[in-house]
């Protein structure tokens, strides 16, 4: 029997289309991604960095579907774990919200907190001297984002609608002002492969699709969104085009703007993203974009804690994982204060422990490695549930059902390829830390799946 002696219900109306849409993009954090991921993509495919993006939203819009057409029926704040288990049943559900819960957290840790130190640790000369003077910067995004956590869903969705409305604004501007000015050097070389094989496009479009990674994420606000199945479904629809849009202007603009020619110095210099703004838009343009991303991965560190704690928060309302006391929520914010109380202070041992042992971008890198391969994982249980579900539940047709089928399968394979391309070749020490932790992770879902009891969920369909 429920205890009812606390509150445990999520504001409804919380939210709208566009601000789901801001939780989708701000997830995403265009502005840190080119500030992070585009260097990467550039030492392995120089100057073809816009021609992964361009191959990636295909995989991208291929793996939204499968959000797309679950998000059309259930409204459920535990995202893909409700997603799976009205196809696959209680115990992959549980599965695939551990995965994610995990996910989550290296996100949080690992892209936002350790990279956003990174980045602004060598800006500031009274902190660039010293081996740790990073470490107090990563207070900055932990406390933005509890704040905005602890206060509820709406006043997140303020900032980060408003903060990603900017951020989006400035890099399609920054890119038109960088292609304007280069005139005659504009070439359609950086949507070709311009010579590099297969294997490193493929490896390279791997990055790409991280950089997309969490467009479905409003799937997790949807008890707290207006008209939630008429309104997510557009909001992914329109993510989807947004962030393909923004990435490929600015990966196009910072690749010429950079030079073609001269991509493999890109990829070993500190931060050449803002250089080229710096050339093209002076002092005052850096500046602005310098801001512009340090708040991408605070926004991002917002819509990431919304995400981590609406599932932790329905799943312990399901008595999952969590005790179901923590599914109480802030009586006047209406924010789960118990799985937020959780969250923050792991996410953060998780970054300075492991900051400490390997530095701030290192670190990113070996979580990012862990978070991606089990968010890739989800997808895949994910896609397999979306034609279980439309079977079982939907009495689906059969030209209907064959979409079910077939469309996820094509973002099934790209992520099978992904999570080949995170270990093979196999990477070296430290960077192989990510591979070997990711193990326990699954072996520890898979008990807790194991001895998970059937218990009704609180699904909308």
């Amino acid at each position: 029997m429920e205890d009812k002696t606390f509150n445990n219900e999520l504001k409804p109306r919380s939210g709208g289309l566009w601000s789901a849409v801001f939780q989708g993009m701000a997830f995403v954090g265009p502005a840190a991604t080119a500030a992070s991921f585009f260097v990467v993509e550039a030492a392995v495919v120089g100057p073809s960095v816009p021609l992964t993006y361009m191959i990636a939203v295909l995989g991208v819009a291929c793996a939204m579907y499968m959000n797309y057409r679950f998000s059309q029926r259930i409204s459920h704040a535990g995202g893909y774990y409700a997603f799976v288990e009205a196809g696959l049943g209680k115990r992959m559900g549980v599965f695939s919200g551990w995965l994610y819960l995990f996910n989550l957290l290296g996100a949080v840790s690992g892209f936002v907190m350790l990279f956003f130190a990174g980045i602004l640790w060598p800006l500031i000369p009274v902190l660039s001297g010293y081996t740790y003077g990073w470490l107090p910067l990563i207070f900055i995004p932990f406390t933005v984002m509890f704040v905005f956590l602890y206060r509820g869903l709406k006043p997140s969705l303020y900032y980060t609608t408003i903060g990603s409305i900017i951020e989006i604004t400035f890099l399609i501007l920054m890119s038109l002002i960088i292609i304007i000015k280069i005139g005659p050097g504009n070439s359609i070389l950086p949507f070709t492969t311009t010579g590099h094989s297969f294997s490193a496009i493929g490896l390279a479009t791997v990055f790409a699709i991280l950089g997309y990674v969490g467009l479905g994420s409003m799937i997790t606000i949807s008890e707290e969104t207006h008209e939630p199945k008429k309104n997510i479904p557009k909001a992914i629809l329109i993510a989807v085009v947004l962030s393909f849009v923004v990435y490929a202007f600015s990966s196009y603009a910072l690749v010429v703007g950079w030079g073609i020619n001269n991509m493999s110095s890109f990829a070993t210099t500190s931060n050449p993203g803002f250089i080229v703004v710096e050339k093209y838009l002076g002092l005052i343009g850096m500046v602005l974009f310098i801001l512009i991303t340090l708040n991408s991965f605070i926004s991002e560190s917002i819509a990431q804690g919304n995400a981590f704690s609406r599932v932790g928060y329905a799943m312990a309302r399901d008595r999952m994982i969590f005790p179901y006391s923590w599914s109480e929520t802030h009586t006047k914010y209406g924010s789960p204060k118990k799985i937020i109380a959780f969250e923050m202070p792991v996410s953060l041992a998780v970054a300075i422990i492991a900051g400490i042992l390997f530095g701030p971008f290192t670190a990113a890198t070996i979580l990012t490695t862990m978070n991606g391969i089990s968010l890739y994982i989800v997808h895949i249980i994910s896609n397999i549930s979306l034609p279980v579900w439309g079977k079982l539940k939907l009495k689906t047709k059969i030209t209907d059902l064959l979409l079910m089928i077939f469309i996820p399968l094509v973002a099934s394979v790209i992520y099978i390829f992904a999570i080949y391309g995170s270990i093979i070749p196999f990477p070296g020490y430290p960077f192989d830390i990510g591979i070997y932790l990711i193990i326990p992770v699954i072996i520890s879902g898979i008990i807790i799946a194991l001895i998970t009891k059937n218990r009704e969920s609180k699904i909308v369909d």
